[in-house]
């Protein structure tokens, strides 16, 4: 058998306000990709949500890379020779504006969405490569549309018999018709609050609320971020990452992250500025602990009918874990703790690229009309149909 290596698109950027952190999270895909096994690319979108060509790419690269000290490789793991911008800039592809428009005759294997937040991380770049029927790896589009949805996240694991943090939902037409029974209904929520666009990510549009007085400017303010707000209370104690990986019959679980805030909110700034976050891997907890919470993410990834990639956030009571929220494209670097945790538990990054890919390769194939001009195989041979 003639072995070559399986091409994969990488799909970054993208119209969210979280555009930024997909750079990130997609540059370091294409640098965790095996060249031996992968012919990696990568398709730049733009702010305004189209895919851009090669130049465009390139200097979206350079203005990242001179804004941002990111860390993308650690122990062990050793990059590309030469400049590392460079390098990167080199796998944006001539063509990648037509790269969705050509019906997947080009050579563009496996796509990988590496979106964070609306527009592609919430299943519309994979419910359309699914119209395509092209294959694509990550987080499945079913997944993803339940995952980024923080409302209909605790709507489905509650009706699967797991426990969620107590919450309310707002809406602006609710709002509109009657701002004060809004009030009302999430005053037995008591406080503190969170207050959360139900469909964004990285903590955008987050506000901590300590005092009803504050209540009705905070879902405001989260309002012209998203139509549906999640008015949520708090839950004491340490919240724990658990990354869940691969298909739903049998699952990877990654050790557990525990992440603590140098401040009294977890907004935005507190969380990507430098030194706010002491991530705590593996967390402080002892085996039955460790195993609840593991057993506890499992049951969340097959409520949310999740495949491919996501990481669970709970915390732990006294009556075992809370859901907080999922989420199906974690945040990728180095330092990340999804990364950190995949790491602990012996998955180096470009293993756990390995493991994303070969989950969408056999789910593809497994999947009934497979598309007809799509060259796509295992990660060591080509099949042309």
């Amino acid at each position: 058998m003639n072995k070559t290596r399986q091409t994969v698109t990488v799909l970054f950027g993208g119209k969210s306000p979280e555009h930024w952190v997909s750079v990130k999270s997609g540059l370091f895909v294409l640098l965790h990709l095996d060249p031996s096994r992968y012919q990696a690319r990568g398709v730049y979108f733009d702010q305004q949500g189209k895919p851009a060509p090669a130049a465009t790419c390139r200097d979206a690269i350079a203005t990242f890379f001179a804004r941002n000290d990111v860390t993308f490789f650690g122990p062990g793991e050793t990059p590309p020779t030469g400049d590392l911008c460079a390098w990167l800039q080199e796998r944006a592809h001539p063509s990648g504006d037509t790269c969705l428009r050509d019906g997947g005759q080009g050579d563009w294997g496996l796509f990988l969405p590496v979106f964070h937040g609306q527009g592609g991380e919430d299943g519309s770049i994979q419910g359309f490569l699914e119209f395509l029927r092209l294959p694509y790896g990550g987080c499945n589009m079913e997944g993803s549309a339940l995952g980024i949805d923080k409302i209909l996240t605790k709507q489905f694991c509650e009706a699967a018999g797991l426990t969620v943090a107590p919450w309310a939902m707002v809406t602006n037409v609710t709002w509109a018709h009657d701002a004060q029974a809004c009030l009302e209904r999430c005053r037995p929520l008591g406080l503190p609050l969170f207050i959360k666009p139900a469909r964004l990510g990285s903590s955008i549009g987050l506000h901590r609320v300590t005092r009803f007085e504050e209540l009705a400017s905070a879902i405001e303010n989260a309002l012209k971020w998203d139509s549906r707000i999640l008015v949520e209370a708090q839950v004491p104690g340490i919240e724990y990452g658990i990354g869940v990986a691969g298909n739903q019959a049998h699952p990877r679980i990654s050790a557990i992250a525990e992440s603590t805030l140098r401040a009294d909110s977890f907004d935005y700034d507190a969380k990507y500025s430098a030194g706010a976050l002491d991530d705590i891997v593996p967390a402080r907890l002892d085996e039955t602990d460790t195993a609840k919470l593991q057993d506890f993410a499992v049951k969340v990834w097959r409520a949310l009918d999740m495949r491919g990639i996501a990481r669970i956030d709970c915390f732990l009571g006294p009556q075992g874990p809370v859901l907080n929220e999922v989420n199906t494209m974690p945040g990728l670097s180095a330092w990340a703790p999804f990364v950190m945790a995949w790491r602990h538990a012996g998955v180096r990054a470009p293993d756990l690229m390995d493991l994303v890919v070969r989950e969408a390769l056999e789910r593809y194939h497994a999947s009934p009309g497979k598309s007809a001009f799509n060259q796509c195989a295992d990660s060591t041979s080509k099949c042309n149909t």
